[in-house]
């Protein structure tokens, strides 16, 4: 008969998660007085994994049954996976809340709390700042831990004495039998990995970079901060100089990649300047390189703009025309904000470098946000600080996404959103029998060609996912009998038609969907053009549900998320493009603002209508990054932490990015055109991250300053009883970027007979 119960802890009584035998305490230098005992991690009733106890009991303060049981599970753990335990806290949203079960052989008297009775001590995980891991060496024969509390106690020295501990002698017996002593990270195996690996199963810990013997527990980015290597200040700053083919004496083995990828980031004129030099300079075997034609071709090819967007690109041109300057600050101003931010520079190198993301939560961090019935115990700003710092790992992705997606509420319990989950299916069911059970309207030619496109759209979306591909073998694009190109997949564009499918219906059937999951997406999209009547389906929405339907595979959950998403993202899909044209006219005038030199060189290359972002703005760079970094930037944007419109910042730290390559070897539209298309799968995520942060951080500080300066020049207008001359004006546009709150934008009404988008 099992052990395990479903009888709740009383007070007095914990739950032992962990435990380690023969450990010892060295009061002082004489092996006499070593006090021998267990450390322990035991959990009390309704307890999180922060309530969590880290214990050492000593021997003498136990009974012989209570001993056994101590032995029993520091033996028993060798083959327990620890995350089988039950520890309460959050309950997955697909999951059903159920009552903890408590292994009763696992339940003891609490143990005692104080250090001064018979040198035992226990405290909450909570309360832990950091442990030390000091490993077994020559100079000291046990390896221990140093445990330091959050108010600045240290915990007595804890030493593991590994050739009595039964555990420990039966793991070491089990690597050598598999002939690796020392384990999977390659470190020679002692009893403190076991303990340091128990711990991490229940709280979050990072390595201290200054000393990596430290793990700090939960730290905030504070912690972080005062454990990291400091800067010298007064380090000389290198001067950036201009843009220069790499040195190809000193890789000449990758010579070959090096220099093809140099030549094929540029085109015309600044393709020209890197093969004079590499004909000046280039030793023999390069040049041979550079004169064959498959590589004189590079960077020739380009791919025309695509027609349908040509009138609304040069909507945007005359705008930015008419608006050419307004934004842009005369050079005292400048001068005054560069003084206050002590650089001449919008952001230096060493800002960019000195900067760093935070880890990823894991599902650990993440429980440990909740307290037993699943309620947030962090603020919510505090989540999305952490969330916009770090991104949350895969394995709780799903979970923290309709948190952000406020399909979740902040201040929900486990069981509240249990039931919400149910009301969610019961609601989509009716949404969809509406359409399913209308024969009348499924017989209507709007229906069916929103239907058709709904079909046609998802037949080639993310396709090289696994949960989306069929048995059947892709289509591909063969150059030539012999050739030594590799078959080629088309990519669609989210905003124009594939010419390449256009003709699909005639080689199969775009409705017979047999892959579960594109079934399933269909689904959602039908039942979503009915929802949203006014808007309806409108191309390139099939990418914004992808990594939705991806993370849940929950149809219902799905599709109520995707209706939160689309609530920010609707303004990019209305018929009259109003909503991508604000956008794109606003990311105009933040470059203006903030990259002034780049702007005016822009227009100089006739780019100032910023054409190649509007993929990226319209499907939030999903075809611009790697599927990964998509799902990590999206989750970040959706904190809306510094603002609901950080995808700007974003695409301005892409320019920034490139600014010193674009100002001093582009001189032509087709040559910025091509150099920004090209940056595609390219781009390079944290740096950019990091860069977004920074310029938002030094937006919103030249704000404050040009505030400030008009606040005084009105004080001293309204004493002299003149005019206000020489006040900036700081556009609704640029102001707007400081909100917090989500951008909406509704269609209008769609008149009978309108066709979808």
């Amino acid at each position: 008969m099992s052990n395990r119960q479903k009888k709740q802890l009383l007070l007095s009584e914990v739950e032992l998660l962990y435990v380690k035998s023969k450990v010892y305490l060295h009061p002082t230098t004489s092996k006499r007085d070593n006090i021998v005992g267990f450390l322990s991690l035991s959990r009390g009733p309704n307890s999180t994994n922060k309530d969590i106890l880290l214990s050492f009991t000593p021997e003498n303060q136990l009974s012989l049954e209570e001993i056994k049981q101590y032995n029993a599970v520091d033996v028993g753990d060798i083959s327990l996976d620890l995350q089988t335990l039950s520890l309460g806290g959050t309950t997955n949203a697909n999951s059903k809340a159920s009552s903890t079960s408590i292994d009763r052989a696992r339940v003891v008297p609490k143990p005692h709390t104080s250090v001064l009775s018979g040198y035992s001590f226990s405290t909450n995980l909570s309360f832990i700042y950091s442990i030390q891991v000091r490993k077994p060496s020559s100079g000291f024969w046990f390896g221990s831990v140093v445990i330091n509390t959050k108010d600045g106690e240290k915990l007595p020295i804890v030493f593991f004495h590994d050739n009595e501990s039964p555990s420990t002698l039966k793991n070491q017996k089990v690597l050598n039998q598999r002939m690796d002593p020392f384990g999977e990270d390659g470190e020679v195996y002692w009893g403190g990995r076991d303990f340091m690996g128990a711990l991490q199963k229940f709280i979050n810990t990072e390595r201290s970079t200054i000393e990596p013997s430290v793990y700090l527990v939960n730290p905030d980015s504070t912690d972080l901060r005062n454990f990291a290597p400091f800067k010298d200040k007064n380090a000389p700053v290198k001067k950036e100089e201009p843009f220069k083919l790499p040195e190809v004496n000193k890789f000449l083995a990758a010579a070959k990649w090096k220099v093809l990828e140099t030549v094929a980031t540029f085109s015309a004129k600044a393709k020209n300047q890197v093969l004079d030099m590499v004909d000046e300079h280039a030793p023999t075997p390069i040049k041979q390189i550079i004169s064959q034609p498959e590589v004189q071709k590079i960077g020739e090819d380009f791919d025309s703009a695509r027609v349908y967007l040509a009138k609304w690109a040069q909507q945007v041109k005359d705008e930015a025309e008419q608006s050419q300057k307004k934004f842009m600050l005369d050079d005292d101003i400048y001068n005054k904000i560069n003084k206050e931010l002590g650089s001449s520079e919008l952001l230096t190198s060493q800002e960019i470098n000195k900067t760093s993301r935070r880890n990823e939560i894991t599902k650990v961090e993440w429980e440990s946000f909740f307290d037993y019935s699943g309620r947030l115990s962090l603020t919510v700003n505090e989540v999305k600080s952490r969330i916009f710092h770090g991104g949350v790992s895969d394995s709780v992705r799903g979970e923290v996404w309709l948190f952000l997606l406020e399909v979740y509420p902040w201040d929900s319990s486990a069981e509240e959103r249990q039931v919400l989950v149910e009301s969610y299916e019961t609601a989509y069911e009716e949404l969809k029998l509406k359409w399913v059970n209308d024969e009348e309207k499924r017989q209507t030619d709007y229906w069916k060609d929103q239907k058709h496109r709904i079909e046609k759209d998802i037949q080639r979306t993310d396709r090289n996912l696994p949960i989306f591909q069929n048995q059947k073998k892709r289509r591909v694009t063969v150059t030539s009998m012999g050739s030594n190109v590799l078959p080629t997949t088309r990519e669609s564009s989210p905003e124009t038609p594939d010419e390449d499918e256009a003709n699909d219906d005639d080689e199969y059937d775009v409705s017979n969907i047999t892959n579960p999951h594109l079934y399933k997406m269909r689904e959602i999209l039908i039942t979503y053009n009915e929802y949203n009547e006014n808007l309806g389906y409108v191309q390139g929405m099939t990418d914004l549900l992808s990594p939705l339907y991806v993370k849940f595979q929950h149809e219902a959950l799905t599709f109520w998320a995707f209706t939160k998403f689309m609530d920010r993202m609707e303004r990019n899909f209305v018929r009259d493009q109003s909503g991508m044209k604000k956008q794109m006219t606003t990311l105009n005038k933040l470059l203006q603002f903030m990259l002034p030199n780049l702007y005016k060189h822009l227009e100089k290359c006739e780019s100032i209508d910023l054409f190649f972002f509007f993929r990226m703005l319209l499907v939030w760079f999903k075809r611009e990054l790697e599927w990964d970094q998509v799902l990590r930037l999206w989750e970040i944007l959706w904190t809306d932490y510094y603002t609901s419109q950080h995808h700007l910042f974003f695409a301005l730290a892409i320019l920034s990015d490139n600014e010193r390559i674009i100002v001093q070897n582009l001189t032509r539209f087709d040559e910025v055109l091509k150099y920004m298309n090209d940056l595609s799968m390219k781009l390079h995520l944290n740096p950019l991250l990091i860069r977004s942060e920074l310029l938002f951080l030094k937006f919103k500080r030249m704000i404050d300053i040009i505030d400030r300066e008009n606040s005084l020049k009105k004080v001293d207008h309204t004493r002299a009883s003149v005019t206000n001359d020489g006040i900036i004006e700081i556009g609704e546009e640029l102001r707007g970027l400081l909100r917090k709150e989500v951008v909406i934008q509704k269609e209008v009404t769609r008149e009978e007979g309108m066709g979808g988008g």
